[in-house]
């Protein structure tokens, strides 16, 4: 993913949930070192040692301070072959002081966590803090890149489920849904809007949010990350369909400043923007949802524009206007722009 398209996390208010497993990482080795500090309580390294016999650590050896020891990890070796050296202290206080983290004897399920961050990705793992969907950046980052697959068949007309499907299986992803979703799927609801040419990510979430469902991605309790359907109302954050785009308009559809000759009478609204559409080649996509609730059908509402010179933004937003709709610029996983077409009132 592109450092713009990280930065749109801190920006985004998400809400949507989904079901696909990325493959975790290699685990690397993980060497324990410790070192004792004066105080430390008698026999208390014994104990210790005894308490993290179940660890899953490749080895583990308890020795006296040197001078210059400290608290550290070393990772060794690269991609496919990592392994690290953790140099950790048994302080006067009975604790286990490791790089990121202090536990006390008994903490299993605290040490296990810290070991897998350690074997996800070392130190960089290790400093990372949670952000949207409770997933660290590089977590985030695996999943936009695993949605930045364009769609490459005509979706429009075709039944939902079967372009989930599809689309679903040219990932590296395994989907999944829970019961309640996959009834929702199961219908006749065709997708409304030509999705060809987008990411995964955005033409999933488009074809789900008419069917009142939501995608996002889940940390499992082995770290790996699923992408979980489900029903918007159980939802309590979800992939978005589509992000703001960091550059200005100008310079993420410059197309929709070219100038043109236009003239429509009397037209349904639908077949005006087919038209532009075509000429214009950017995706136009629906809030279907937005339109339901205000009753409004582009197929039926009839618009007309004065014979004369304007710009395809400028044509497009006169014509939603007279249907009480606006449109919004946004782009894809892979920063491909489309208008995202919602009402003027919420």
């Amino acid at each position: 993913m592109t450092h713009s398209a990280s930065r749109r996390w801190g920006g985004v208010v998400l809400a949507l949930l989904l079901s696909a497993s990325l493959p975790a990482q290699t685990a690397g080795r993980v060497e324990l070192e410790l070192i004792t500090e004066p105080g430390l309580p008698v026999n208390a390294a014994q104990r210790w040692l005894a308490a993290l016999k179940d660890a899953p650590f490749s080895s583990i050896r308890i020795r006296s301070a040197n001078p210059g020891d400290k608290v550290e990890l070393r990772q060794r070796g690269g991609a496919g072959s990592r392994a690290y050296q953790v140099i950790g202290m048994l302080t006067e206080r009975n604790t286990l002081l490791l790089p990121g983290g202090e536990f006390r004897m008994g903490d299993t399920s605290g040490l296990r966590e810290w070991l897998a961050k350690i074997q996800e990705g070392g130190e960089t793992r290790l400093q990372e803090t949670p952000g949207p969907f409770g997933l660290t950046p590089t977590q985030l980052v695996a999943v936009h890149q695993a949605l930045s697959v364009p769609t490459a068949f005509s979706t429009r007309g075709q039944p939902a489920f079967a372009v989930l499907k599809r689309i679903a299986g040219g990932l590296s992803l395994p989907f999944a849904a829970d019961a309640e979703a996959r009834q929702a799927m199961a219908g006749d609801e065709a997708v409304g809007d030509e999705l060809q040419g987008l990411t995964a990510g955005t033409a999933m979430a488009a074809v789900l949010r008419p069917l009142g469902l939501v995608m996002a991605p889940k940390k499992q309790a082995d770290g790996t990350v699923k992408l979980e359907i489900t029903d918007v109302r159980r939802a309590a954050a979800s992939w978005p369909v589509g992000w703001p785009p960091q550059k200005p308009p100008r310079e993420t559809a410059p197309e929709l400043l070219t100038f043109l000759n236009v003239e429509i009478e009397n037209t349904p609204l639908a077949s005006a923007l087919d038209a532009i559409r075509t000429r214009l080649a950017l995706p136009l996509l629906f809030d279907h949802n937005s339109l339901a609730r205000q009753r409004i059908d582009p197929a039926e509402v009839k618009v007309s524009l004065p014979a004369g010179r304007t710009y395809y933004q400028g044509a497009i937003d006169r014509l939603l206007n007279q249907a009480q709709l606006k449109s919004d610029l946004r782009v894809d996983e892979a920063d491909k722009p489309f208008l995202w077409i919602s009402t003027l009132k919420k």
